[in-house]
């Protein structure tokens, strides 16, 4: 009986050890870090070391590696056989308007009328400004399209290559200035030309995590000139906050908040609250499912709202009082998004658009929504590369499907990153092909 027992004792303790080392690696419990260190050490240089890479490029990239969990793609659906551009036009029902259209199979942005053509065009490559770019990880920095860009008068842009930097155009593509600030998702001009946007640093922060580095996320205010005014916490204004519990939620992941929209407050809504006024910025956190308004002065989130959606994009604050965003979770099933409208002050859902066979959306990460003048909205299912409006009964009376392919084989319809609708009283005084924002060229 004796070598039985010690047999069934030994495959247990193995069986144990087998486990405790799976959980070991993936909890860093002791001896992951040492051993870590040890194979470091004794690991052979790498090419980039054999090319005379900085020691301090290479400790950036390994840290940006060891946080980044999967990278955005510029492309996600395989292409068909199917129409591309514009798809539905109803011209009655439809908010006129131009269409400032973002795709990612290249670092360009195009002015678009109703029916489609193209305006103007902007492009410029991440690589004429920083021509290093090719020692940071692939998986981390996207340099081949712009995640983000905001027109200004006479035809300038505001541009963001996501991770990487931001810089600003003429209507001439030629640039005016850039920062390599690691600005991410999303930005906005105040009155006062001051733009506003999301950066992050990668950092050791003891108190979240003694071991590894993590993200921590800031809200960043720029100059018209691209200098670098001040950078905000996010997570030190949600620990100085009445909000601060929220923080109990963080992940496991080092991306802590993922702060991916934001949005300047008008102040049209002070009077209801005051947390709401002009000046304050409501911020997306999509790791805690948080909308939080940010009090730029003291640094401190006033107001947090979370519970009915997960993983959001671009929440915008409309002077009704409702919140519209784009939820990429829905109802918490696996291939479904929806757009929701939520009273602010109530927690009311007073509209929804996807929740129906008919109305499928899916966007596994971007996504984002405009409410227009005439009261439809605009939706952008960014992984698919479509667009659409649809009014308030939820027809939809414009579509545009991204005629842009990406992949090795062109395979995939490109990511639509932006589709901006703006005003038909937008001057294009500058542009290529002036027009009017509803008659093809």
């Amino acid at each position: 009986m004796k070598r039985p027992l010690t047999g069934l004792g030994a495959a247990a303790a193995l069986g144990l050890a087998v486990l405790y080392g799976f959980a070991a690696h993936a909890r860093h419990w002791f001896p992951y870090r040492p051993l870590r260190a040890i194979a470091r050490r004794f690991a052979p240089a790498s090419s980039d070391e054999a090319r005379g890479v900085p020691a301090s490029k290479l400790a950036e990239r390994d840290a940006v590696g060891r946080l980044m969990q999967l990278p955005y793609l510029t492309g996600y659906k395989a292409s068909g056989a199917g129409p591309d551009g514009v798809t539905v036009y109803e011209s009655g029902l439809a908010a006129n308007g131009w269409n400032l259209c973002l795709s990612a199979h290249a670092a360009e942005a195009r002015l678009l009328d109703m029916r489609g053509a193209a305006h103007h065009r902007w492009a410029f490559e991440a690589s004429r400004i920083w021509p290093g770019l090719e020692v940071s990880p692939r998986a981390f920095e996207h340099d081949d399209y712009w995640s983000r860009a905001e027109l200004l008068e006479g035809g300038d842009l505001l541009v963001i290559w996501e991770y990487v930097g931001m810089a600003r155009l003429d209507r001439g593509s030629r640039l005016k200035w850039s920062l390599q600030n690691r600005a991410n998702h999303d930005l906005a001009v105040d009155r006062e030309g001051r733009i506003y946007t999301l950066t992050r640093q990668v950092k050791r922060i003891p108190e979240v995590n003694p071991d590894d580095d993590v993200f921590e996320d800031f809200l960043t205010v720029v100059s018209p000139e691209g200098k670098t005014l001040r950078q905000i916490s996010l997570l030190r204004s949600l620990e100085q906050s009445d909000y601060a519990p929220a923080l109990a939620f963080l992940p496991r992941e080092p991306d802590l908040l993922h702060a991916n929209a934001l949005q300047i407050l008008d102040g049209a809504l002070a009077p209801r609250n005051p947390a709401f006024r002009e000046g304050n910025v409501l911020v997306s956190i999509r790791s805690l499912g948080l909308l939080a308004v940010l009090d730029p002065g003291q640094e401190k989130i006033v107001w947090a709202l979370s519970g009915q959606w997960r993983a959001q994009h671009t929440p915008r604050l409309l002077d009704t009082g409702r919140l519209l965003l784009f939820d990429n979770l829905g109802r918490m099933v696996v291939g479904e998004s929806r757009v929701v409208e939520v009273d602010a002050f109530t927690q009311e859902i007073v509209w929804r658009y996807g929740e129906t066979k008919a109305q499928r959306l899916f966007s596994g990460s971007h996504g984002s929504t405009q409410r227009l003048a005439n009261g439809n909205t605009l939706i952008v299912e960014s992984n698919t590369g479509r667009a659409l409006e649809v009014t308030p009964e939820g027809r939809s009376v414009w579509e545009y499907r991204n005629p842009y392919r990406v992949g090795k084989k062109r395979e995939l319809i490109a990511m639509l990153s932006q589709m901006e609708r703006l005003s038909p009283a937008l001057s294009t005084e500058w542009a290529d092909h002036p027009g009017s924002p509803s008659a093809p060229r």
